[in-house]
């Protein structure tokens, strides 16, 4: 087999590569030779590189500690050997090389044997794709090494290359920020979330069945209605549209629509908290000709009080969810994507029910004319303490504006933002951002509201409420969930007693500086026990949902323990895994208790 062939066997061996197409015109320009010297020499563009390979001991790894190392570009291989040598046992490796030219030459050119024995991970294709990459490489264990990330550029990005070095780090460090806010719920916040699930699971027996929604509007015009400034300005163009799409609304605009006659088929909502609640449901009577949309984790009395239809959605790739799904036996696709706001929501119901295109407004994420104009009139937010109460806790940025330069923006408005875009661009949406202000989203067609209109709304659609009378509810009955509820008490009371009897180990391990060896050593032996708790909860999706802000903390900070056995070491690594003990041991036990209680309401 020759060296071309070999290659790419081994790179197929493994699905977590991403190699893209080359690109031609970097390829073709590229020229390769050998100077006098015996260096290889890189010619592209009238531009000559001297490809050494000279490895960077200012750079190593660090041989004491786990650490993801990401490495930038390919063709150096004996410097990337150098970095498997020099690793700690269990570092991982990402080897990345946005070059076609570089990475080509590599494929016929040089041994990539290496990349399967150490089990390392290659990137090969443009920086624009990368943060979809690492979206996927931060779901599986990469995500315990966020903490210890290691960058190491090969001789040809360190000289001549250092733009798209900073560009890589850049990326890195953008999807390491959302991967951090995504993963950063408390443990007191999942827990929140998880009683509020449990109170309202009897409204499942009430809510449509999601699966049979699916595509069920397919190519039919959404719009998707959010509570952004720039709304003041085309509101009254909704209305001579309200019967030519789906109008889908976030709670915080819903009643100033009904206000303007212009009646949402859907009303989406995703706080837990007592005051979207208060804000936006006590005492509305919205027309039952709003279908409302929220997943179980709203405050109960919104469920319990709403006249209309119920549309429940389970939660896409979330942890409680995909474990209530498994205990309740519902195998069809009941999720929608949600994201992390009430505008997400509604976008997700656009997307699950086939809508094309979707149409965002109202959809700015940015300030408008001033920092006090955060929102549409006609909101709870022309309540200037409330508006202020908000505002004075962010952070302002500045993102790309719909109509270029820049406008400001916050942090969470941004990290909404790169939501939409992984959102449309992943799914290949047709998505049109007829905003008119605020801040660009990548991938959407800009257009105006009424160019919409004309072009996309030019018939009357069927109306929701006919479509969701041939919807049954979810095949659920409430003897069933009370069973599944009770089946699951036991298991979970089973856990917390194995977690108590590692948090007394733990407790009981105590060392000083003057500590043997052998004392050390077997204090060691029993605080890593706690792994088996780690695997626990790795292996139980609700555990894993209630439990991985503490747990992937704990993993972080023990991660970035040098591997070396001291008393000072393992004293700090007792610390460490009893926290995470004490937050297991009090999650367990409002699990059950809130299991308990379920069981007994239903």
């Amino acid at each position: 087999m020759d060296l071309l062939s070999r290659n790419i066997e081994i790179l197929s061996s493994n699905p977590n590569h991403r190699i893209g197409m080359p690109e031609e015109s970097e390829v073709a320009q590229a020229v390769f030779s050998k100077d006098d010297a015996g260096n290889e020499i890189f010619i592209t563009q009238d531009q000559q590189y001297i490809m050494k390979s000279d490895f960077d001991h200012s750079n190593q790894p660090n041989s004491l500690k786990r650490e993801l190392i990401f490495v930038i570009g390919i063709f150096s291989v004996d410097e990337i050997k150098q970095v498997i040598q020099k690793r700690g046992d269990g570092s991982l490796l990402v080897i990345l090389e946005p070059n076609s030219a570089l990475f080509n030459y590599a494929l016929n050119h040089k041994d990539l044997s290496f990349i399967q024995a150490s089990g390392a991970v290659i990137f090969a294709d443009k920086i624009s794709d990368l943060p979809i990459f690492l979206d996927n490489l931060l779901l599986t264990d990469a995500i315990f090494y966020m903490k210890t990330i290691k960058f190491y550029f090969t001789y040809f990005y360190r000289e001549y290359d250092i733009k798209t070095s900073l560009e890589i780090v850049r990326n890195i460090k953008d999807v390491v920020q959302y991967k951090t806010f995504m993963y950063g719920n408390s443990v007191e916040d999942s827990l929140i979330g998880f009683r509020h699930h449990m109170k309202n699971l009897k409204y499942l027996t009430r809510s449509k069945d999601v699966s049979l929604l699916k595509n069920r509007m397919l190519d039919v015009p959404a719009i998707v209605v959010s509570a952004g400034p720039s709304l003041n300005k085309n509101i009254k163009q909704l209305q001579s549209l309200k019967d030519k799409a789906v109008i889908i609304a976030v709670d915080t605009i819903a009643q100033r629509l009904c206000d303007e006659g212009i009646i949402p088929d859907f009303i989406c909502s995703i706080e837990r908290g007592i005051e979207t609640y208060t804000f936006f449901y006590e005492g509305k009577s919205y027309p039952v000709d709003s279908t409302l949309v929220g997943p179980l984790v709203l405050y109960p009395k919104v469920f319990e009080e709403y006249p209309g239809e119920l549309v429940i959605p389970m939660r896409e790739k979330v942890g409680e969810f995909i474990w209530l799904k498994e205990i309740l036996g519902l195998e069809a696709d009941y999720s929608i994507s949600i994201g992390l706001s009430c505008a997400h929501v509604a976008f997700g119901v656009a997307e699950h029910i086939g809508a094309s295109p979707i149409i965002l407004v109202g959809q700015d994420l940015a300030y408008g004319s001033s920092k006090e104009e955060t929102h549409a009139g006609g909101t709870i937010y022309d309540d200037k303490e409330i508006m202020n109460s908000i505002t004075s806790k962010e952070k302002m940025l500045e993102t790309e504006g719909y109509y270029g330069g820049t406008v400001p923006t916050t942090e969470i408005w941004n990290t909404f933002r790169t939501w939409f875009e992984r959102e449309i661009e992943d799914k290949n949406l047709n998505v049109i951002n007829s905003t008119e202000g605020g801040a660009k989203i990548a991938y959407t067609n800009q257009l105006s509201l009424e160019e919409v209109g004309n072009k996309y709304c030019t018939a009357n659609v069927t109306p929701v409420t006919e479509i969701l009378k041939g919807i049954g509810v979810y095949p659920l009955e409430e003897k069933q969930m009370k069973h599944a509820l009770r089946e699951q008490y036991k298991f979970f009371l089973d856990i917390k007693m194995k977690f108590e009897y590692q948090q007394k180990q733990v407790k009981r391990q105590k060392l000083s500086e003057h500590s043997k060896e052998k004392e050390i050593k077997e204090a060691l032996r029993k605080i890593d026990r706690t792994e088996d708790c780690f695997r626990i909860v790795l292996n139980n999706w609700l555990l894993r949902h209630c439990l991985q802000p503490a747990m992937i903390n704990s993993i972080w900070n023990l991660y970035d323990i040098e591997r070396v056995i001291t008393p000072a070491s393992v004293m700090q690594a007792r610390e460490i895994n009893l926290g995470f003990l004490d937050i297991g041991v009090y999650t367990l036990t409002e699990i059950v208790s809130v299991l308990e209680a379920a069981a007994e309401s239903l």
